[in-house]
């Protein structure tokens, strides 16, 4: 009995100190954990804080961006007034060029039609003593006009520049419509045609066979536009220049179509054209010519 006693009494103290141990050895787990899981804390806890820092320094900027959208929508709402200003401007240029282009092109009408029915006579000897309206009853008459047609006015163009010049002044012709003017340029193509050969001073009085011509009368800008065509006729990049309704009508190369040229840029264009058309003609014949060679 007393053996039994002192074996239990052995076993109970071995479990104690078993369950003493085992008590210790969870205890410092729980206390290596829990440090563990502290310094994880507070490795995080200091990256929280530096990203609260950086989040911080983030609002204080964005704050002083948030102020600063006053200035620039200012600045923004200046800029697109200038814009607008400018946009206005450059309307306003544009609808002024465009009024002035068709007061331009209203002025140049208004010119033609002024001169429509006038014609020109120039190489007729100036005379001190002369009357102008003889001389044209004189045409009229050697052109089988009879009774002649009738005139608005007839006068010379005072000579520009010195009074000393040699070339006679150019006698104005006014009739009273187109209508006899193109009556009058027919029937001098016809005696042109008849009798070979240009009007005479002879037939309008004078003592001599020395021709004088009779043409349409023309603007400045129509003048000009007449010897820029003549010359591209000579360069053979026109076949015809010839005037109709006091404005100038040329015949192009490539289509042989007619056109009525109101500016110098309508006859830049058409010359350009009808220049590549002739170089594609003589390039066309040249590449034919070596085939033949």
């Amino acid at each position: 009995m007393a053996v039994s006693e002192i074996c239990c009494s052995c076993n109970l103290e071995l479990i104690n100190q078993r369950f003493a141990e085992q008590a210790e050895l969870i205890s410092s787990s729980i206390r290596s954990a829990e440090e563990r899981i502290l310094c994880q804390l507070n490795d995080r806890i200091g990256e929280m804080a530096g990203d609260v820092e950086q989040l911080s320094l983030r609002v204080q900027q964005l704050e002083v961006q948030l102020g600063a959208i006053p200035s620039l929508q200012a600045k923004l709402d200046d800029l697109q007034a200038k814009l607008q200003l400018k946009e206005e401007a450059g309307t306003a240029v544009e609808m002024e060029s465009k009024l002035m282009a068709k007061v331009e092109a209203k002025l140049a009408a208004q010119s033609t039609e002024s001169i429509a029915a006038d014609l020109r006579m120039h190489g007729v000897p100036f005379s001190e003593s002369e009357n102008l309206r003889t001389i044209y009853n004189a045409l009229c008459f050697s052109l089988n006009l009879t009774p002649p047609p009738k005139i608005k006015d007839i006068y010379r163009v005072k000579p520009r520049g010195s009074t000393g010049s040699t070339v006679d002044p150019v006698i104005i012709i006014k009739l009273d419509n187109v209508r006899e003017k193109i009556t009058i340029l027919r029937q001098i193509g016809a005696y042109r045609r008849e009798h070979k050969q240009q009007l005479s001073l002879q037939l309008i009085g004078f003592d001599t066979h020395v021709p004088f011509y009779v043409n349409e009368q023309l603007t400045k800008a129509h003048y000009e536009i007449f010897k820029a065509a003549t010359k591209l006729k000579k360069q053979k990049l026109l076949t015809a220049v010839f005037i109709r309704r006091s404005l100038v009508h040329v015949r192009e190369v490539r289509s042989d179509n007619i056109f009525c040229i109101s500016d110098m840029n309508e006859l830049s264009t058409l010359q350009n054209n009808n220049a590549l058309h002739q170089q594609n003609v003589t390039a066309t014949e040249e590449l034919e010519q070596s085939f033949r060679n």
